[in-house]
């Protein structure tokens, strides 16, 4: 593999002064991570900002993974710049008053990602720097070691390929210094970030593969062992060829519902949820405040829902469609399926996740009632021809209607949140095996039964 950054006889000489870069050459590899030593006024920074497309070189070569930067015009070396490369200076340049979830975020909203996914890359970012227990922590509140993580989180955010930090340690003390270069050391060597760092401490250099020093504008290396890069497996890799899937719930996180963030952790720990869906808008930025899992909460608003009922009406009209044929079966005389717009509902909401799930490649539905909700995660599966499985209360039982018993019997397993839930949809279904009828006395067993379902 070639190296990502090629620097050959690089120059930089500002009037009145004489040249700061004599001839500078360097070539950094992937996963690679560099120290940059020397005096005050040596021109490590300004050696830091030419790597970083900052200043350009009065003569010289400068190629990042693979592309000749000085053919480059302003606006592509500023996307070019922003897509590929991260920078952590001395001070972390946090917003006082915003959290860190804002602070991280705030180069994701300026490229344009989604708020959903946006979630998802600001937690996956401060775990790498373990900060994410402090997501909400607004940042005059944290100390200057974890508001320095936090901007190397920043700086990670957008998945560069390369990071420049200078003097990152300058200002911490030795064992905050320590954990900030043992967070950089980790993110090379197991994600292939290759790390340029300006630095005037010895002891955190002996960090870095490689160390230079840079004197009178001329760069000598004066160690250079490279690491092997490991690939990291993530947190919840889960079993080989197991499914992950997505849990479809009313509101996330809903305070009536105590278990449910409970259960979404565990289920995530076991490698088998990669998606919330949200009939409405999630809460968790608010409440609870110790959310900390990479799951966005993709919410089920009126835009996915007329989408999914225009999608609807056409497939109605196709007389080949998977779609008219689940509308018939609904509306057979003797279904008391809750009525004409329970129907539609449910089925403009089982095509927005049908649309989903090829999109994010979604393995099973869970959802969290046996209404509305179970009725879409039924329409979805049936499309997609993957398992589901849904929640009953013994409210859901005081009154049952046909559809549950359709739902029960394709379902992959029902769970019942009391053991007189059990009781009573076995009473209610009593031809259906019920051994599917499943009551789980806490969220640690309700992940290994549906780990046992879906093997």
């Amino acid at each position: 593999m070639p190296p990502v950054v090629i620097a050959k006889d690089i120059y930089k000489c500002y009037a009145g002064f004489d040249p700061v870069l004599r001839g500078v050459s360097m070539e950094v590899e992937a996963g690679e991570m560099v120290a940059v030593m020397g005096p005050s006024g040596c021109g490590k920074s300004t050696m830091l900002h030419i790597l970083g497309m900052l200043h350009a070189p009065d003569d010289g070569r400068l190629e990042i993974l693979g592309t000749d930067v000085s053919m480059l015009d302003r606006d592509q070396t500023a996307a070019f710049r922003r897509g590929n490369i991260g920078f952590v200076m001395q001070s972390s340049n946090l917003f006082d008053h915003s959290t860190v979830f804002e602070n991280v975020e705030f180069p994701l909203i300026y490229e344009g990602i989604p708020p959903q996914e946006r979630w998802e890359r600001v937690i996956r970012a401060l775990d790498l720097v373990r900060l994410s227990a402090r997501v909400h922590y607004r940042s005059n509140r944290l100390s200057g070691g974890e508001q320095q993580r936090a901007a190397i989180a920043r700086a990670m955010v957008n998945n560069p390929r390369i990071l420049l930090a200078d003097e990152p340690t300058g200002a911490l003390d030795a064992v905050t210094s320590r954990l900030i270069m043992e967070n950089f050391r980790t993110l090379c060597h197991s994600s292939g970030v290759a790390a340029v760092m300006v630095t005037h401490d010895p002891k955190m250099a002996e960090f870095c593969d490689s160390i230079y020093t840079l004197e009178d504008g001329i760069l000598n290396c004066r160690r250079r062992e490279l690491a092997a890069v490991v690939n990291v497996t993530p947190d919840n890799p889960g079993e080989p060829g197991m499914p992950r899937g997505a849990l479809v719930t009313e509101r996330f996180s809903d305070v009536s519902e105590p278990g449910l963030l409970e259960e979404t952790k565990s289920l995530y720990e076991k490698g088998l949820l990669s998606r919330i869906y949200a009939m409405h808008g999630s809460s968790f930025l608010k409440n609870p405040e110790d959310y900390t899992l990479p799951l966005a909460v993709r919410v089920i608003g009126i835009r996915q829902f007329f989408s999914g009922l225009l999608l609807f009406f056409r497939q109605l009209r196709d007389a080949s469609s998977c779609v008219r044929d689940m509308w018939r079966e609904a509306a057979e005389p003797g279904r008391k399926a809750g009525g004409l717009l329970r129907r539609l509902r449910a089925f403009a909401v089982g095509l927005a996740l049908d649309r989903w799930g090829k999109e994010e490649n979604i393995g099973y539905f869970y959802a969290t009632d046996s209404g509305v909700l179970s009725d879409a995660c039924f329409v979805a599966a049936r499309l997609l021809d993957v398992p589901f499985a849904f929640v009953v209360r013994d409210s859901d039982l005081v009154r049952p209607d046909d559809s549950l018993s359709v739902k029960a019997g394709s379902a992959a397993f029902v769970r019942c949140d009391t053991e007189s839930a059990r009781a009573a949809l076995c009473k209610f279904l009593p031809d259906m095996s019920h051994d599917k009828f499943l009551y789980f006395r806490d969220v640690t067993e309700s992940a290994e039964r549906l780990q046992g379902f879906l093997r």
